[in-house]
């Protein structure tokens, strides 16, 4: 075999080129981590207590981003308390150089005169701080005791105090005493690490939170804030029922701090909003702001989303409670415009209730005088003094004998009872004699309007014939009458979520607790709605719903549904509630029916005139004596007679003619309500 020659290269030694490699890459790791650690040298050794001063100085504060506040709707969604954006002087304690105070405030301060502003101050010393306001004990007694003095401390007192705390330098008395009030309000308001937001001054101008922004370096601590502002769109709309929102009191922060408020929230005051505070108001969300050692913004983050709070619809109409307003208010203005006593010339107000016969559902509450709730803070003070006492919600608190509007309660007792028959009768003479005949020198000789012979149930209702109901009365008794007298909502509660006047009846149990004692003769006049019995508009609304139910009483309610903040999910529902009963014949209804329409017809003034209408109304008019020389006008109706489906009370104080409002209540009711 020939040889074969091969062409080979020379082999390089095994391992050579890998090892030259390895020693590169390990030169560089070395230098690699020479210098690392040279650089952690430098930033540990060399330049380690700057970064740890910088590092200390650093600050996270957490602020809250507050929720919208759920609005207030009527029955079809109509809103009554809605929200607005606004612009608000705010301070954040983190920020806020409390050694500063004094000097801050009284530069804001100048702003806000400058600009019309106002600003929080619920220090209760007047202009010069030399004296305490008047009418504000308690606010006064609070003030001692925030500024831990005795019982005894003057005006100049608190006031020193209040200098020495915040360093106030101001010689000025006036300026000095406004300065005061700012640091009063931050102390109220416990601004602090725990309450780390204050609300200095509210809903101010474009202007100033411009000219504020401009002095940002300035003002260290204080910002604007885009926060929802309540708001009503016609504050003249059932302001009684809706109540505002207000700042938090002391008191008022030992209940709702458990429940993750802050200090400077608002919060309901009375009426819907208090009442459905924890529903109407969101959960706030957080913003985490890294600040540095010179006051600078690092970063900020809305770490936690602020949710809306829920919705609330009520159960009234928007427009049926402004024409029933509109009613009350123009009728007692027009029997003031008499000037004649007699004719209800000095009516000093009244007030109207309509419920739902088949629920119990509020459709209306009207009281008068009355006033704008969008500015209730305005003019808290005018309204607190006003003439005929514009806060008070009669038809809800009042309260006033029933008069005749009681005659169809006895009549209920004595018919279930089985005291009389629908056709039994009683003579009337025009003078009640009983008692003559069991009392020897009887003088109690109670009388009537009229003399109207043997009369029967349903005509003593329709002409209130006196001696029908004294008899029969006296016959059922005080005990019995009672019972129906609750079982038809009087001197009970209504269930109304705002509460409301319970009231009394008359007794001998309340006749001893107010000293007295009660005789033979109290009966009769508990019969005809006088004595003690005191009960509320509201009250004789249910009254006739009852008696239209035939025995059925509905609780009163006026939250109908709860909604998500935009309406999209329903939360909850009011369902009618059957509070009470009693069994009542269809003849024992028909009776007292009978004798409440004839009431209605009997009305022949074409103004108010109820048998022209579509339907029968059943009414019962009442005039019940509030001294020796005034008294009230009162009516109770439902309607259409036969088969109820509103029921309506008129309450008019020393006025004349309330079942006159009657056929105009009925109209609106139709328009706005039965027919939409």
């Amino acid at each position: 075999m020939p040889q074969q020659i091969l062409n080979l290269k020379p082999r390089t030694p095994r391992g050579k080129g890998s090892k030259r490699r390895l020693m590169v890459l390990a030169g560089l790791s070395v230098v690699t981590a020479a210098v690392y650690l040279l650089s952690m040298m430098r930033i540990q050794i060399v330049d380690g207590a700057h970064y740890l001063e910088q590092t200390l100085s650093t600050t996270l504060s957490v602020i809250p981003v507050r929720a919208a506040r759920g609005e207030i709707r009527d029955r079809d969604g109509e809103a009554l308390a809605e929200n607005r954006t606004g612009l608000n002087i705010v301070f954040y304690y983190a920020f806020f150089p409390r050694d500063e105070a004094a000097k801050q405030l009284a530069s804001l301060i100048e702003l806000c005169e400058k600009n019309g502003e106002t600003w929080y101050d619920p220090l209760p010393l007047n202009e010069d701080g030399s004296a305490f306001t008047e009418d504000s004990e308690a606010a006064v007694e609070a003030l001692r005791e925030a500024l831990g003095l005795s019982s005894y401390a003057t005006a100049a007192d608190c006031l020193y105090q209040l200098c020495e705390r915040y360093g106030i330098e101001e010689t000025d008395p006036v300026r000095r005493r406004k300065i005061a009030g700012a640091c009063y309000g931050m102390l109220v308001r416990e601004f602090s690490l725990v309450n780390n937001e204050y609300t200095f001054a509210q809903d101010i101008s474009l202007t100033t939170a411009l000219e504020l922004k401009e002095r940002s370096r300035e003002l260290k601590g204080v910002d604007i804030a885009e926060e929802d502002i309540r708001s009503y769109p016609d504050g003249t709309t059932a302001p009684h029922l809706l109540g505002t929102i207000g700042p938090m009191s002391a008191e008022e922060w030992e209940t709702y701090r458990s429940e993750g408020y802050q200090m400077s929230d608002y919060v309901g005051k009375f009426g819907i909003e208090r009442y459905c505070e924890s529903l109407l108001r969101g959960t706030d969300g957080e913003r985490t702001v890294e600040q540095g050692e010179n006051g600078e913004i690092i970063s900020e983050e809305e770490t936690l989303a602020p949710q809306s709070g829920n919705s609330v619809y009520l159960t009234i109409d928007a427009g049926f409670q402004q024409k029933v307003q509109e009613i009350l208010a123009d009728y007692i203005q027009l029997l003031r415009a008499t000037g004649d006593p007699d004719t209800g010339g000095n009516a000093k107000g009244g007030a109207i209730a309509v419920l739902d016969t088949d629920t119990g559902a509020v459709l209306a509450l009207a009281t008068y005088p009355t006033y704008d709730i969008s500015s209730y803070y305005e003019d808290y003070a005018e309204l607190l003094n006003g003439v005929d006492t514009p806060l008070i919600n009669r038809a809800v608190d009042g309260l006033y004998r029933p008069g005749s509007t009681f005659k169809p309660v006895v009549a209920a007792a004595a018919l279930g009872e089985g005291v009389i028959s629908p056709t039994d009768t009683v003579r009337c003479t025009g003078v009640y004699t009983y008692y003559d005949t069991v009392i020897e020198g009887n003088t109690f000789h109670p009388t009537c309007l009229g003399v109207h012979g043997d009369i029967s149930l349903s005509t003593a209702l329709t002409k209130s014939c006196n001696i029908f109901f004294y008899d029969v009365g006296r016959r059922t008794g005080i005990d019995a009458i009672n019972q129906y007298a609750q079982a038809c909502g009087l001197g009970v509660s209504t269930g109304l979520e705002l509460g409301g006047a319970v009231g009394t009846l008359s007794s001998p149990e309340h006749t001893a607790s107010l000293g007295g004692n009660w005789t033979q003769g109290n009966v009769v006049q508990a019969a005809i709605g006088q004595m003690d019995t005191m009960v509320s508009p509201l009250q004789m609304a249910v009254e006739a719903m009852t008696i239209a139910n035939r025995g059925t009483r509905y609780k009163t309610y006026l939250v109908d549904e709860v909604r998500s903040f935009d309406g999209s999910e329903l939360i909850e529902k009011t369902e009618p509630e059957v509070l009470s009963s009693f069994e009542m014949s269809e003849s024992d209804f028909q009776a007292i029916k009978e004798g409440m329409v004839g009431v209605g017809l009997n009305m022949q003034d074409p103004a108010y005139a109820l048998d022209t209408l579509d339907y029968a109304v059943a009414v019962k008019t009442g005039t019940p004596q509030v001294t020796e020389d005034t008294t009230n006008s009162c009516a109770i109706a439902f309607a259409p007679a036969e088969d109820a489906e509103v029921s309506v009370a008129v309450m008019l104080e020393e006025g004349y003619g309330a079942s006159h409002l009657i056929r105009s209540i009925l109209e609106a009711w139709e328009e706005e309500v039965r027919d939409s």
